[in-house]
């Protein structure tokens, strides 16, 4: 069953020099970055409450396959998706 939580669970990220993510670390625990499948941008209701996303869909080294989003207003991390 796939997992997700809408507005995200806070993580932190050590990035490359293009802001793709190297590594995280959820729930206690350093996850490296194996892959990137998707990297996208949202940029939507600036007329209301403003939400720009850059999104990284990714898998790990130890197999787990995530949705990964950095807000571009705040510069935090959250984890959105957890895939199965």
């Amino acid at each position: 069953m796939t997992r997700l939580w809408p507005e995200g669970e806070g993580i932190e990220v050590d990035v490359d020099d293009e802001g793709a993510p190297l590594s995280f670390t959820w729930r206690g625990q350093r996850r490296r970055v194996q892959g990137i499948a998707k990297r996208w941008r949202v940029d939507e209701g600036w007329w209301r409450s403003r939400v720009w996303r850059e999104y990284f869909k990714l898998a790990t080294a130890d197999g787990l396959l995530v949705l990964l989003y950095r807000d571009l207003l705040t510069g935090d991390w959250r984890l959105q998706r957890l895939y199965d």
